[in-house]
């Protein structure tokens, strides 16, 4: 179990420094919708980090996951209503928002990555569907990523009047 504690005490610090992320350029990002998203973005964080502390206390006390159900929607629901509640504003991305976007979206990939290679490396039934269900949540925030800057990226075009299609 070894290696399952190892895996739990990285994502548990990659959880905590994407908190980190999001609750520091919450306040850097022009857009509103962006900021809101991060704040949302941030709870959620938060809430990967205390399932993974959960999990690995246990593993530690017991030597084995306690099992768990977790709910199975994350930031694509929140992501997607805000996004509904908001589809007819005509929203102006400031261009320094697109890389702040970018390096949101590069380390929510990198997550996805990791649990999915962390899901590999493990037997424990527990221990997978945590592991499936967090990689399932990470590609959810990086996909809603790619769409906001690509959509940066196509209003931050338009404002300055360049078509490259």
């Amino acid at each position: 179990m070894k290696n399952a504690t190892e895996i739990l005490k990285y994502a548990m610090n990659m959880e905590q420094k994407a908190q980190e992320f999001y609750n520091f350029y919450k306040d850097k990002v022009s857009s509103k919708k962006i900021k809101e998203l991060f704040e949302g973005l941030s709870s959620m964080e938060e809430e990967h980090y205390n399932i993974l502390e959960e999990q690995l206390k246990s593993l530690e006390k017991n030597n084995t996951f306690t099992e768990i159900n977790l709910k199975e929607v994350d930031g694509k629901n929140i992501i997607q209503n805000k996004s509904k509640d908001l589809e007819h504003v005509d929203f102006e991305y400031d261009l320094s928002d697109l890389p702040i976007l970018r390096m949101a979206y590069a380390m929510e990939n990198d997550f996805a990555i990791f649990y999915e290679k962390a899901l590999e490396q493990t037997e424990d039934e527990q221990a997978k569907y945590l592991l499936s269900t967090l990689a399932k949540w990470e590609r959810e925030h990086r996909d809603s990523f790619e769409e906001e800057v690509k959509n940066a990226m196509q209003s931050t075009w338009f404002s300055q009047s360049f078509y490259p299609f």
